[in-house]
C-alpha cells in the first residue's frame, strides 16, 4: 500500500511541475515579460534635476530610478545637461463614502507629479506636464494611529508610482 501512495505522490508532483513548465513557456512564449526601468535617450543621460520642492526621501528615490536608468546626475551647470524640473504634491483628499455603525470612512488620497524639461540654453524640450495617481483607502476612525500609518504608506506608494511614470515618459522623448 506504501508503494503506491508513493507513486501517487511521485505522479502528481511530476504533474504540478509540467503545469507549472508549461505555463512558464506559455508565457515566454507570448512575448511577457517583467517590465523593469529601461535607458533614457542619449540626450536625457546627463541631467540636471531642480527639485527644491521635493523632501529628500523624493530626491533620493529618483535620484536612484533616474541613475538605474542610465543617467548622470549633477548641477555643475555644463552645456551638454538638460534640467529636469519636478515637483510633487497632494492633491485634496475626497471622502467617498461614510460608514456610521462601522466609524469607517473611504478616502481618495491624490498626489500629483509636475514635470518639465529644458536644455541648458534655456530651450523647452518638454512643457510642463502632470502625471496624477490616487488611492481609496478604508480608514477606521477607532483607530487614529493606524489611520496615519495607512496614509503615509499610501503617499509613500504613490510617490514611487508617480516616479516610474516619469522615468517611463521620459524612456519615450
Amino acid at each position: 500500500m506504501s508503494e503506491l501512495s508513493r507513486l501517487a505522490g511521485t505522479r502528481v508532483n511530476l504533474s504540478q511541475s509540467f503545469v507549472v513548465f508549461a505555463l512558464v513557456g506559455m508565457l515566454s512564449a507570448c512575448g511577457f515579460q517583467l517590465r523593469g526601468v529601461g535607458t533614457l535617450p542619449p540626450e536625457l543621460q546627463s541631467i540636471d534635476l531642480q527639485a527644491d520642492s521635493l523632501s529628500v526621501s523624493q530626491v533620493n528615490l529618483l535620484s536612484q530610478n533616474l541613475g538605474q536608468a542610465g543617467a548622470s546626475l549633477s548641477d555643475d551647470g555644463s552645456t551638454d545637461r538638460v534640467q529636469l524640473a519636478v515637483a510633487i504634491k497632494s492633491l485634496p483628499d475626497r471622502n467617498l463614502a461614510n460608514s456610521v455603525g462601522a466609524n469607517a470612512v473611504v478616502v481618495r488620497v491624490s498626489r500629483e507629479l509636475t514635470y518639465s524639461l529644458t536644455s541648458n540654453a534655456g530651450e523647452r524640450l518638454v512643457n510642463q506636464k502632470n502625471i496624477s495617481r490616487q488611492v481609496d483607502l478604508t480608514l477606521d476612525n477607532n483607530n487614529p494611529i493606524g489611520i496615519e500609518f495607512e496614509r503615509e504608506n499610501a503617499i509613500a506608494s504613490l510617490d514611487r508610482e508617480l516616479i516610474y511614470q516619469l522615468i517611463l515618459l521620459l524612456e519615450q522623448y
